[in-house]
């Protein structure tokens, strides 16, 4: 019951807040916009470079020049999105309304975000060696039970993701929270973040699958498709990490 009232609790946080999802996004998102042309125009490289068909860069464009403009595209990005979800987490938690279309720019959360998501990539990659360990020695004597294995491996890893994720919003707002600490107050709630998993999975599946459909309608289509996928579907994930620091670290009842 828990799993399924955190992921409702999320959902009614996004569409009963939408003038400051749409606040908290449309700034950022223009600024990432701006910058990526610029990218493109400074190094040089054009979009016909990351077309595959090619199969090689196009007259006047060096390896280095394609390198050096991914990785700016990746810093834009990772800024972008946690710009975005340190201003959630900060409105939700800390009641921090934004001002126009540009939430306020927190240097030291956003740095202190990046190194949380980090660290959490790092444990979640140690963690997952002994499924390639597992999948490893079965593979080549029962291939069906290997993948069964794994398959179940990493939904274990996922509810151990959700378990340390904690760290994320306690970043955005300033009061740290170790991997430790995450996982000693989710104790006992693997189960419900389970069902949380399961109900958010089918949901997301439901929206695309639906949205999908809508797409052939010209215009409302295609705008709704983007507003569900890239906007909507995101901030509810997002806000599944506030509900759940609220829940299990600040001690707030779900209403």
């Amino acid at each position: 019951m828990l799993g399924w009232q955190i992921f409702v609790h999320s959902v009614r946080m996004v569409f009963g807040n939408l003038k400051q999802v749409l606040q908290i996004t449309f700034g950022p998102a223009l600024i990432a916009t701006a910058l990526i042309v610029v990218l493109f125009v400074v190094s040089g490289v054009p979009l016909e470079a990351f077309e595959a068909e090619t199969g090689e860069l196009p007259p006047g464009t060096s390896p280095g020049s394609v390198l050096l403009l991914v990785f700016g595209l990746a810093m834009v990005l990772a800024i972008t999105t946690f710009w975005i979800a340190v201003s959630w987490h900060r409105f939700i938690l800390l009641e921090e309304y934004p001002k126009g279309i540009f939430p306020t720019f927190r240097f030291d959360r956003i740095l202190a975000y990046l190194g949380r998501a980090f660290l959490l990539g790092l444990i979640m990659a140690i963690a997952s060696l002994p499924g390639w360990m597992l999948l490893t020695a079965v593979v080549q004597s029962s291939p069906v039970l290997a993948i069964i294995l794994v398959f179940a491996y990493m939904v274990f890893l996922m509810v151990c993701l959700y378990r340390f994720s904690i760290i994320l919003p306690a970043a955005a707002i300033g009061h740290p929270v170790t991997p430790l600490e995450a996982w000693n107050s989710t104790s006992g709630a693997a189960s419900a973040l389970l069902v949380m998993l399961i109900v958010a999975f089918l949901f997301q599946l439901l929206v695309q699958l639906v949205f999908t459909v809508l797409a052939i309608i010209p215009v409302l289509g295609v705008l709704l498709t983007l507003f569900f996928g890239v906007l909507v579907l995101p901030m509810i994930n997002v806000s599944i990490f506030t509900t759940m620091y609220g829940v299990f670290i600040e001690k707030r009842a779900l209403t």
